[in-house]
């Protein structure tokens, strides 16, 4: 069993449950990888590795004619995937799937989990239509979310947590390499949001599968990593990713 399937196998329902619990904390993060998409009305359209189908979600909610097919390894963190798109169990770095079969692939914050993350891209690219949209988004190395993950939530789930994150120019390289053009890369910084501190928290709690640790741990473990903010609209956790898109010759 590879890394990826491990993991999430394990705390897939979990994490599942915390999407379950603030369906819209994570929404600017999910935004910024389906703009870069630049989807059209029914157009084919691989999510991987798909998860409980989040992107998904978010890219049938901003085009409803898209066909989007969600590949995932783990039949634990696939069992959320509606019933809407069409839930593929495979490998992530053998896809089963026919060259040039999807018009766009997109893949948000799961490439950290894999063994061969350019083995990966280059099945990202070789399942890629002529003239398709490749676009990735990950955790950057020396990020503050980085540190965290390795750090707290490693200390605290019964998997551990060993990311292993990307340097600047990494993502873009894997593009180019696998053969994409007009590669660009940039890393977002924007906030997760919730309706109160309390429900920020649960959410950590559930989403990183932190069950060794209690609300207070995790909580004083986020405090340690980030610069959490409460106002009039909700608390806020500020988080970022790499963002790296590229088209297909």
């Amino acid at each position: 069993m590879n890394r990826y399937t491990r993991i999430f196998d394990s705390r897939g329902g979990l994490y599942n449950r915390a999407t379950g619990l603030a369906p819209l904390a994570r929404e600017t993060e999910r935004r910024l990888l389906v703009e870069r998409l630049s989807l059209a009305p029914g157009l084919r359209v691989l999510d991987a590795p798909a998860g409980g189908g989040y992107l998904a979600d978010g890219l049938r909610q901003a085009e409803p004619t898209l066909r989007v097919v969600c590949l995932e390894p783990s039949a634990t963190f696939a069992a959320a995937i509606d019933t809407r798109h069409v839930r593929v169990h495979g490998s992530l770095e053998a896809m089963p799937f026919a060259a040039r079969s999807f018009d766009r692939v997109g893949s948000l914050s799961g490439m950290h989990h894999l063994d061969d993350p350019a083995g990966f891209v280059r099945e990202c690219v070789r399942v890629a239509a002529p003239g398709a949209v490749v676009a990735l988004a990950d955790v950057g190395r020396g990020t503050a979310p980085a540190a965290f993950l390795n750090g707290a939530v490693d200390r605290w789930t019964e998997t551990g947590h060993d990311g292993h994150f990307f340097a600047t120019g990494d993502l873009g390289g894997m593009l180019r390499a696998a053969g994409c053009r007009d590669v660009s890369e940039s890393l977002c910084h924007y906030t997760w949001d919730f309706p109160d501190l309390a429900a920020l928290v649960a959410f950590c709690h559930e989403l990183f599968g932190m069950v060794r640790a209690d609300a207070t741990t995790v909580e004083t473990a986020l405090r340690d990593h980030f610069a959490l903010s409460v106002d009039a609209t909700g608390a806020h956790l500020p988080w970022a990713l790499v963002y790296a898109t590229g088209r297909v010759d």
